[in-house]
């Protein structure tokens, strides 16, 4: 055993013994490949908050909800902790963790439309379909661009969104990078799907964990620390390779 495997190893071990260990309901965002997939309570980021808690000793148990209720339901004490929550909107009481996954989301345009991006005031004269809380999400300039479009909607359902981009229903898509990338793969098997243009306006948004417990979020973020010293987020990064992870 190497010494990443053997920190890992000894904060299980640790958690485990002094009874500690708990199963915890975590709330997490609908379906959004490579991230979440429902259907098998898989994907890299369901994988790697089981990973962290594993070492933690604790049991995980998955309630899937739309993104945004997700901060709902840890700010009402319904679970014991939510994935995927952005610093910008507040979950008091609730504590957030350090940051443990950074998504890389663009604009995303039909190549026939022509549409040239340099910043991100510049989507202010398109009509844009954002993710779920992205107005909240993507910072002050962002949301005063979507004050400013002729046509602005939030979706929780990401698939959707893509499809409406495909569809000519709207001008632009903000999404995470990889979400993009297989939702595309998963509908070229019906259709030739048009070109694309990525639009790398955005800087890389990083996301936390939220918990009911203080004691819990400081313990999450050691072994967080340790898990990612580790061979087995080694082999996670591996396993799905994706496209500008971070």
């Amino acid at each position: 055993m190497n010494y990443r495997s053997a920190i890992v190893s000894a904060m299980f071990l640790i958690f485990t013994t002094t009874g500690w260990a708990k199963e915890l309901s975590v709330a997490v965002g609908w379906t959004k490949s490579p991230y979440v997939i429902e259907a098998t309570d898989s994907g890299y980021e369901i994988e790697l908050i089981r990973h962290i808690f594993d070492t933690m000793g604790h049991q995980v148990s998955f309630v899937y909800v739309p993104y945004g209720r997700s901060y709902d339901l840890v700010k009402a004490g319904s679970v014991d902790a939510a994935m995927t929550l952005n610093a910008n909107i507040d979950v008091s009481p609730a504590h957030l963790s350090d940051v443990y996954i950074e998504y890389q989301n663009v604009a995303v345009s039909l190549t026939k439309l022509g549409v040239h991006l340099e910043d991100i005031s510049d989507l202010k004269d398109l009509t844009i379909v954002g993710f779920q809380n992205a107005s909240k999400v993507l910072g002050e300039q962002y949301l005063n661009a979507t004050k400013l479009s002729p046509t602005y909607i939030e979706l929780p359902d990401q698939i959707r969104q893509v499809k409406m981009l495909y569809e000519n229903k709207t001008q632009v898509v903000v999404m995470d990078v990889n979400i993009f990338i297989h939702i595309s793969e998963s509908l070229s098997t019906s259709s030739t799907l048009p070109d694309v243009s990525i639009h790398d306006v955005f800087p890389r948004t990083g996301y936390r964990m939220g918990f009911l417990d203080a004691e819990l979020s400081n313990q999450f973020n050691q072994a967080l620390a340790a898990y990612k010293q580790s061979e087995s987020f080694a082999k996670l990064l591996k396993k799905y390779a994706l496209y500008r992870l971070h």
